[in-house]
C-alpha cells in the first residue's frame, strides 16, 4: 500500500516532466579504484522525468572544479528491472497460450516503466573536486579519493536504512560531516528485489540527503542484505546468476563492483581496506571463508582495514543462535579477523544500538559496531549473550561517521540531530 501511495504522488509530480529535468535519483558509487575513478546513475520514469526516446540519451557535462572548458559525456541508457511487471507480462502470455492466440513473447515487450542512465569516469586524479551537471540540473561536485591518507580522512558506515523520515535525517547527519563516501550495509530500500517503486523512493531519499553544503555528491558504498534479495537468502542448488536474478535492483546498479560470487575488497590506496562479505543472502558463508583469510593476509601492511557484513556475529534483538548466519560469523570469520591487523567490524541488521567487544580467543580483541538503525523501525536488545560483551546498547536511530589518522581512528555513533551516542578510539594495530 505503501508503494502505490509513493507511485501516485510521482506521477502527479511529475506526470510533465521531461528527461532534460534535473535528476532527482542521481546518486554516486565506485566501481573501481576510488582514487581514480567514480560511476554517477539515475533513474528516469513515472514521476522521475521521461525516459530518452529509442536510441537517445542524456549528456552530462564535467570538468576539474573552476578549470577549463566543460566536457561531454553520453550517458548509457539500460532498462531498470521491475520484476511486477514482468510476472504480469508472464500471465498475460500463458493467459494467451492457454487460448491459442497469437500473442508476442513477453520479452518482446516493455517489460519496465523505468530505466537507469549510467556514466563512468576512468583516468581521474586522487584528492581532486569535480563539477558536473545535466539538464536543467544545479553543478554538482564529487571528490576522487586522496592518494595518502595525510592528514586524515572521514567516511560513514551504517545499515537498514528503509525510506524513512529517520533515514533521511541520518543521511544528512552523515553527510554534515563531509564523509568521503557512505557505506551501507545492506537493506538499502526495503524493496525485497521487487518493489520498484520503493527502491526508486530511496534513491529521492538519498540524492536529497547525502550531499554536502557546497553540492558535493557523497558516493555510495554498498553491501548486501536480505531485503536485497526476492526470498532474502540464498536458496540451496542456486547458481549465482540464479540468484542474482532474486537481486535485480542491486545488481543492475552495482554489478559492475560485484561481478562475481566473490565479496569485494574496496581498497583506497595502501591506507584503508573494506572487506565487504555477504551473509547468505547470494552467496553461501562457506564459499567466502577462504577469500577472507587470504584477503586478510595479503592486507597486512594495510594501517586501517575493516570488514563488513549484514546478519549481526552478536545479535541484539535476536537470539544467540536464533540465525545460523551469527553462529557461523563468530565461529569462523570472527577467529581469522582477530588473528588479523583488522581495526573492527561493521555489522547490521537488528536495529539498534549496539558495540561489542570480541573475546579475543584467536588473538586481539576487535570491536564490532552494529547493528543497523539508519532509518529501519528500531527493536529492543534482548541477546543476553551479547549483552555481556557489549561496551555499549541504546536503542537510537544512528550512523557511525569513522575519521582516520596516520596513528588512530576514532569511531563516533551520532544521532538524528548529531548528537554523540558513543565514541570509540583505536590505535594503529
Amino acid at each position: 500500500m505503501r508503494g502505490f501511495s509513493v507511485l501516485a504522488s510521482w506521477l502527479i509530480l511529475g506526470m510533465a516532466a521531461g528527461a532534460g529535468q534535473a535528476p532527482s535519483t542521481l546518486f554516486l558509487s565506485w566501481e573501481g579504484d576510488p582514487r581514480t575513478t567514480m560511476t554517477a546513475q539515475w533513474m528516469r520514469g513515472p514521476g522521475l522525468g521521461q525516459p530518452p526516446s529509442s536510441g537517445k540519451s542524456e549528456t552530462l557535462q564535467w570538468r576539474t572544479a573552476g578549470e577549463g572548458e566543460w566536457k561531454e559525456r553520453t550517458a548509457e541508457v539500460l532498462e531498470f528491472p521491475d520484476p511486477k511487471l514482468w510476472r504480469k507480462r508472464q500471465i498475460e502470455y500463458s493467459a494467451m497460450q492457454n487460448k491459442k492466440a497469437l500473442f508476442p513473447h513477453p520479452t518482446k515487450r516493455k517489460a519496465s516503466e523505468w530505466v537507469f542512465l549510467r556514466v563512468r569516469w576512468e583516468g581521474l586524479e586522487p584528492g581532486r573536486t569535480y563539477e558536473f551537471k545535466t539538464g536543467d540540473s544545479p553543478v554538482w561536485k564529487f571528490r576522487t579519493a586522496p592518494a595518502q591518507l595525510e592528514p586524515g580522512m572521514t567516511f560513514a558506515a551504517g545499515g537498514d536504512s528503509d525510506v524513512t523520515p529517520e533515514a533521511e535525517e541520518i543521511l544528512r547527519t552523515a553527510a554534515s560531516r563531509d564523509p568521503l563516501f557512505i557505506h551501507v550495509g545492506g537493506d538499502l530500500a526495503y524493496s525485497d528485489g521487487q518493489h520498484v517503486e520503493q527502491e526508486m523512493e530511496f534513491w529521492r531519499i538519498y540524492h536529497r540527503a547525502a550531499q554536502t553544503k557546497e553540492g558535493r555528491l557523497i558516493p555510495l558504498v554498498a553491501g548486501i542484505g536480505n531485503h536485497e534479495v526476492q526470498g532474502g537468502y540464498w536458496k540451496p542448488n542456486q547458481t549465482f546468476a540464479q540468484m542474482r536474478e532474486k537481486a535485480p535492483f542491486y545488481y543492475a546498479l552495482f554489478g559492475g563492483l560485484y561481478r562475481t560470487e566473490e565479496p569485494v575488497a574496496l581498497d583506497f590506496g595502501d591506507y584503508l581496506s573494506l572487506l565487504m562479505l555477504d551473509t547468505g543472502h547470494v552467496t553461501p558463508m562457506e564459499r567466502q571463508t577462504s577469500w577472507l583469510e587470504k584477503n586478510l593476509e595479503s592486507r597486512k601492511g594495510v594501517p586501517w582495514l575493516f570488514s563488513s557484513w549484514h546478519v549481526a556475529a552478536y545479535p541484539s534483538a535476536r537470539g544467540w543462535d536464533s540465525q545460523p548466519m551469527s553462529g557461523y560469523a563468530r565461529e569462523n570469520w570472527i577467529p581469522l579477523i582477530e588473528k588479523s591487523r583488522t581495526a573492527g567490524v561493521f555489522n547490521h541488521h537488528d536495529h539498534d544500538l549496539q558495540r561489542v567487544e570480541t573475546e579475543g580467543k584467536a588473538g586481539r580483541k576487535i570491536m564490532v559496531f552494529g547493528n543497523g538503525a539508519i532509518g529501519a523501525g528500531l527493536r529492543w536488545a534482548n541477546c543476553e549473550e551479547s549483552a555481556r560483551l557489549a561496551k555499549f546498547r541504546a536503542m537510537e536511530h544512528h550512523i557511525y561517521v569513522v575519521s582516520l589518522t596516520a596513528d588512530k581512528v576514532v569511531v563516533t555513533a551520532v544521532g538524528r540531530q548529531g548528537q554523540e551516542l558513543d565514541r570509540t578510539e583505536i590505535r594503529r594495530p
